[in-house]
């Protein structure tokens, strides 16, 4: 039979009184556990007489409650069923049975087994022939003893309970017009009246439920009316008459006297279930002086309840009182005051007296002292200090304290579930404890599963077994929705992969805690896992907005460090991100600054591909980040490794920013060093956009630069100049092209290519002369040209003037071997130029492959040029 978790086992002898089958007469013990002597003896003195079915009142069951019998020296707790079952014997009488539960006083008491308990506990026991029964019972609460008397009214039962004491023998009877009450409440009754007397007088009252006519010694009964010797006393019929003797007057008196003084009767009846020492009944005095007690514990709580307690006190409060027989208010306080005390430092006396003095409820005693009081770090201190004490205690042989105390705090139901939770992971972490209850509120609870775990993580702990547990009872069957807090802590261990966790899941585990980010962020760097940046978007972005960017930029530092091995891609490019948007909020910070993480990457580009995909998931609709991302792809330098291909990548996948990327190029191809930005791969739809912004020279320069760089002919150089001068006008960045070129290949170049210009277009290069001569900023170059020019054209005149002189008289005749005349030009071959102003007659000079002939190679070195690549230079030319 399943008994209730309070009950009390207590050892109990039995017998059963009847007739055997097929007898007539003589009634005697037909089982049990006692011999059968004593048996006889409290069986007969429960017997009262045979019942009678006329009188409704007397119907069976009756029950007696014994404390002795003639013949026992000793008290003992006794309860007789008189039972039938619809026998009768061979003369056809009914045939009774009398059954006897009996405990011995010594147990008995210090279970505080009272008549209603001990019938409670009657009713469920079962015996074994010939076996000792084993009664559960569970103490009678005072407060229940209480209600009853209050019902029947406490002057009434108070009175009653002195008549006792003064040595009556009292009769209850039904008030005129009125019936008694069923068999359970007369057990009440009796029960209630007797708990107005010192627990100890129950080594001599007696009581039952119903009494016949046969004479008797029981000291309390109900009857239909009194008989020689007893005072009928009508039930609940206000003031019962008053004791005749002194002692029982007194003690009336005192029991009037302390009822009045407190809030419920519940206190009274406490204080004298706990006197369980016997009070012999010629020993009155002894009742009135462990009344007067109740003053004692009056002042000894009075002076706890004031911060004026004192150890010396208590301890001779429980030399009198057992604590387990006092209110539950009583044990509260006082063994909340020895635990106080004993936490602080002292001689030890309060953690002996509670030692001394333990009872199983001292744990949860002490629980509900630390949960009256809202959660705070006051609370939390206390609770820490019991818990260590409870510690200490289970070394003296108080199993289980620590844990029921743990248990009790953090499953408080309606308690603060983040005091929990920190509780939770403090005594993890210092006595290597948990259960699964309280793992179950972690998994239950996201408010204190997330004080537990950012405990765990502020810590830095590397012993994760506290958390894989909390993992594993997760994710077993049957345990429910997987709490998302405790997916996205895995993550940050590596638990779980990171792209298993959302943002939802780092939400939930940030919740309204302003430092939750820093935790997350310092236990994914401790545990290498910098893909949670990502789940984090949100909640790193709104760090940013809250101004704690410093903050937040030292730690992306650390958990996704520029150009560390291993970084993904899309977390270098969320991270990147955040760095520009922290930055963004110094004083003097541009947006051109390089993306550092971006910098790192060299796995080539399928790495840029997913770069740019986070690039664009993260910016869509957010115009003002996007458009500082496109500034810090262009920089103020081109970065055709990195900068430039992500912005093409992004090109494509959004076209719309093309606008944005290209106002970037614009601003920067007009300024004084624009020349590095025309050797980027630009799309043809952004070049055609540009030249619509007022860029008209773009497409011809920057044709230009690579025709240059690819060596080409002089021929295509100039039809490339031709198509970006449609007026016949060179100016702008084209001349700037133009000139860079002539001041690095040299004069004679420069020569040659004006003269490629005017034979494919007339004077377009007399207008390339006449551009520069304009121009403030090339004076040096035309000086270099002047001088050159100035110098061809005296080794001109020195050839004219020799190709001028007078003609002598022709050598002999076969001095000389003919010269062959030249072969005639092939048709195809290109006609002589007219001569170009101011320069010499005809075409440049070409070599026999037909490519321009530059100046001779034996004339110049190469060295490399930063605009074009290559520079040639004329030996000895400055």
């Amino acid at each position: 039979m399943s008994e209730s978790p309070g009950a009390v086992p207590l050892p109990a002898d039995w017998a059963v009184l009847g007739k055997r089958a097929g007898r007539s007469m003589g009634y005697e013990v037909l089982d049990g556990s006692l011999p059968g002597d004593r048996a006889q003896r409290y069986l007969w003195s429960a017997t009262t007489g045979t019942p009678d079915g006329r009188d409704p009142d007397g119907e069976l069951p009756w029950r007696v409650f014994l404390s002795t019998a003639d013949g026992e020296d000793r008290p003992v707790c006794a309860v007789v069923d008189t039972t039938w079952d619809g026998s009768k014997d061979s003369t056809g009488r009914p045939s009774y049975t009398w059954r006897l539960l009996l405990a011995e006083w010594q147990p008995a008491s210090r279970a505080g087994l009272t008549w209603t308990s001990l019938d409670r506990a009657a009713a469920r026991t079962e015996t074994q022939p010939g076996a000792e029964a084993v009664l559960h019972a569970e103490r009678t609460p005072a407060a229940e003893l209480a209600d009853t008397i209050d019902r029947l009214g406490f002057e009434w039962a108070a009175g009653a309970a002195a008549l006792l004491l003064d040595g009556r023998h009292l009769v209850i009877t039904a008030p005129r017009g009125s019936a008694l009450p069923g068999i359970a409440e007369r057990v009440r009754v009796l029960d209630a009246i007797c708990a107005l007397l010192p627990y100890g007088c129950r080594t001599w009252l007696s009581g039952a439920t119903w009494a016949g006519k046969t004479e008797h010694a029981l000291r309390l009964v109900f009857a239909g009316s009194a008989r020689s010797g007893q005072l009928e006393l009508p039930l609940a019929t206000g003031r019962a008459p008053a004791p005749g003797g002194d002692t029982a007057r007194i003690y009336l008196a005192e029991l009037s006297r302390v009822r009045a003084k407190r809030e419920s009767t519940a206190d009274v009846v406490a204080h004298l279930l706990a006197a369980t020492a016997p009070v012999p009944l010629r020993e009155g005095a002894d009742a009135v002086r462990v009344l007067r007690e109740l003053d004692l514990l009056d002042s000894v709580l009075d002076a706890v309840r004031q911060g004026r307690g004192q150890t010396e006190e208590v301890g001779r409060l429980l030399a009198l009182h057992a604590l387990d027989t006092l209110a539950e208010r009583g044990q509260r306080e006082l063994v909340s005051f020895l635990a106080r005390t004993a936490v602080r430092p002292d001689d030890g006396a309060a953690t002996a007296l509670l030692a001394r003095h333990w009872i199983p409820a001292v744990p949860d005693l002490l629980a509900a002292d630390v949960l009256a009081q809202p959660a705070s770090k006051e609370t939390f201190a206390l609770a820490r200090k019991y818990l260590s004490l409870m510690h200490a205690l289970e070394g003296t042989g108080r199993p289980a304290a620590f844990g029921r105390l743990f248990t009790a705090l953090a499953t408080a139901p309606g308690y603060d579930p983040v005091w929990a939770g920190q509780l939770a992971y403090m005594v993890e972490r210092e006595y290597g404890y948990s259960t699964e209850t309280t793992d179950g509120v972690l998994l239950a609870s996201p408010e204190a599963g997330l004080a537990w775990v950012r405990g765990l993580f502020t810590n830095h702990a590397r012993e994760l077994r506290p958390l894989e547990r909390l993992l594993s009872l997760a994710a077993a069957p049957g345990a429910g929705p997987f709490p998302r807090w405790l997916r996205f802590a895995g993550a940050l261990t590596g638990h779980h992969t990171a792209a298993g966790a959302t943002e939802a899941d780092a939400t939930a585990f940030v919740g309204d805690n302003e430092e939750a980010w820093r935790i997350a962020l310092e236990t994914a760097r401790d545990h290498g896992q910098p893909a949670v940046i990502g789940p984090l978007w949100p909640v790193l972005r709104g760090v940013l907005r809250a101004g704690r960017q410093a903050e937040l930029l030292t730690l992306l530092d650390e958990l996704a460090r520029p150009g560390a091995p291993g970084l993904p891609p899309g977390t270098a490019a969320e991270a990147d991100l955040l760095w520009l948007t922290g930055r963004a909020a110094d004083p003097g910070f541009r947006p051109a600054a390089p993306l550092p993480r971006l910098l790192g990457i060299t796995d080539g580009a399928p790495a840029l591909d997913r770069y740019a995909d986070a690039l664009v998931a993260r910016t869509d609709g957010d115009p003002a980040l996007r458009d500082d991302v496109i500034a810090a792809l262009l920089g103020d330098r081109p970065d055709p490794e990195h900068g430039w291909p992500v912005l093409t990548r992004w090109m494509k996948q959004r076209p719309s920013i093309e606008t944005t990327v290209g106002e970037g190029l614009s601003r920067r191809l007009m300024q004084a060093d624009y020349g590095h930005w025309l050797d980027l791969d630009l799309p043809t739809d952004l070049v055609e956009g540009l030249e619509r912004t007022g860029l008209g020279w773009l497409r011809a320069v920057r044709r230009l630069r690579l025709a240059v760089n690819a060596r080409a002919e002089l021929g295509e150089l100039a039809r490339i100049i031709i198509s970006g001068c449609p007026h016949r006008s060179v100016t702008g960045r084209l001349l700037d092209e133009i000139a860079a070129l002539i001041s690095d290949c040299g004069p004679d170049f420069g020569y040659a290519l004006t003269a490629e210009l005017d034979r494919q277009q007339p004077r377009i290069g007399l207008a390339v002369y006449e551009a520069l001569g304009r121009d403030a900023r090339y004076r040096e170059l035309c000086a270099r040209l002047i001088r050159h020019s100035h110098h061809e054209e005296t080794r001109h005149r020195g050839i004219i003037g020799a190709l001028s002189a007078p003609a002598h008289t022709a050598p002999p005749r076969g001095a000389y071997p003919p010269r062959p005349s030249p072969p005639a030009a092939p048709p195809s071959a290109p006609q002589p130029h007219p001569p170009a102003p101011g320069g010499p007659q005809g075409a440049p000079p070409r070599t026999p492959d037909g490519h321009p002939a530059y100046p001779p190679a034996s004339s110049y070195q190469e060295e490399r040029s930063p605009r074009w690549g290559f520079r040639l230079k004329k030996k000895g030319d400055g």
